[in-house]
């Protein structure tokens, strides 16, 4: 299981869509474990998916695909764009 957080952006004053969980679970419900929305992320909107792929690129991909698909279902979607879709790296520190 992969977390991948996508990074959406308004186009002028759009409010996130009530829709917007909802609509990216059923893009892809056997790959898509959970979604989790951060409304308090500035200066763009934040969501996590937990993925269910065989590798990073595979998630990270799926993650795009799924979007894309959700934007097509859900037109309220259609005032946002992808600006980013990854899984977010830490540096692992131990001493």
């Amino acid at each position: 299981m992969y977390l991948v957080q996508l990074s959406l952006a308004p186009s002028g004053d759009a409010h996130s869509p009530a829709e917007l969980k909802q609509a990216l679970h059923d893009a892809a419900p056997g790959v898509v474990e959970h979604v989790r929305v951060h409304t308090q992320t500035r200066p763009h909107l934040v969501v996590s998916l937990f993925l269910r792929a065989a590798s990073l690129d595979e998630a990270e991909a799926a993650a795009k695909r799924i979007w894309q698909h959700a934007t097509t279902s859900c037109s309220p979607l259609a005032a946002w764009s992808l600006r980013r879709a990854e899984v977010p790296l830490h540096p692992y520190d131990v001493e």
